[in-house]
């Protein structure tokens, strides 16, 4: 009884959320910010998803419109929310998610209040999300100078984006992760910081 009961609370309060847009109730800086956080993770997934244009070039020509309908949709609204046009850009957020059937929560991005909390107190473990992409970065940078000093070929540039796939991810979830997952592929490709 006591679960049904709080069952039905949160049904109404998720309808009750569900609605604000429609009585008039703004969309925060933060609820805009967290929903394009989401959708760019939504559209690295997709891009991700991409099969190899060399090696299935139909079922790469059949995907990528997709990504960049998606992409160029999420990059037009960037100018909205860069205009702090708050409920404007949650609105375009929403079309956009449902257009492509994305759980924005199920993305599993931290809130721009957590970001911005960890900026002002970053973690004595100091791997951040600003230490992830440093880090990110500098792997990319020395796989890039190899790359080129050994005259890699297009396939080692493609492991090399299969290793660090789940790195992009990972560095908005949980950057201490990212990290740990950054050093292991660069021992594995024998970089050292």
């Amino acid at each position: 009884m006591i679960a049904s009961i709080q069952c039905f609370r949160l049904g109404i309060i998720a309808m009750c959320l569900g609605l604000l847009p429609l009585l008039g109730i703004a969309c925060t800086r933060e609820d805009a910010f967290n929903r394009m956080m989401a959708l760019n993770q939504y559209g690295m997934k997709l891009q991700s998803d991409l099969p190899d244009p060399q090696k299935d070039p139909l079922g790469y020509d059949a995907k990528f419109p997709r990504v960049t309908d998606f992409n160029s949709r999420l990059a037009a609204v960037g100018k909205t929310l860069a205009d702090a046009n708050y409920n404007a850009a949650c609105a375009s957020y929403d079309a956009l998610a449902k257009d492509y059937a994305v759980n924005l929560a199920a993305q599993g991005v931290r809130p721009l209040s957590a970001l911005e909390a960890e900026a002002r107190n970053p973690p004595k473990s100091r791997c951040d999300l600003a230490e992830a992409s440093r880090r990110s970065m500098w792997l990319t940078e020395e796989f890039r100078k190899r790359a080129d000093a050994e005259h890699l070929d297009r396939d080692a540039w493609q492991r090399f984006g299969k290793d660090t796939e789940p790195v992009g991810l990972l560095m908005q979830q949980d950057p201490v992760k990212a990290c740990a997952m950054i050093d292991r592929i660069a021992t594995q490709y024998g970089f050292r910081r």
